[in-house]
């Protein structure tokens, strides 16, 4: 039987342009509206977790791991605050920025598959 790559596995490729998309909209977004450091860090610390979180799922770990991920977008919503619409468009921005990150920094580790 041939190997395939779990469907979430297939966005690794396209992480480092989702980084570049998400970082210029972050920087206009912080242009042209006030820069919010605590809602974007916030963002990326919640991409980062949610990023690490369904890799795990990805990478048959366990299904504990997919509703965590898919859980982790609605804890950042509910605990960062989010007083303008700029804030939530750091939100949005740091939070793919931080998960984009997460993919890439897979997609570069020399790690060997245990199968």
């Amino acid at each position: 039987m041939t190997e395939q790559p779990h469907v979430g596995l297939s966005l690794v490729n396209k992480a480092p342009l989702g980084m570049l998309v998400t970082a210029i909209v972050a920087v206009l977004a912080n242009a042209l509206f006030s820069l919010n450091l605590i809602t974007l860090g916030h963002a990326i610390a919640g991409g980062i977790l949610c990023g690490a979180l369904l890799l795990a799922y990805w990478l048959g770990k366990g299904g504990l791991f997919f509703v965590l991920g898919v859980s982790t977008p609605l804890i950042l919503v509910l605990f960062t605050p989010i007083a303008k619409s700029a804030a939530l468009l750091n939100l949005v921005s740091g939070f793919f920025f931080g998960f984009c990150l997460v993919l890439v920094i897979y997609k570069f580790l020399p790690i060997k598959s245990e199968r």
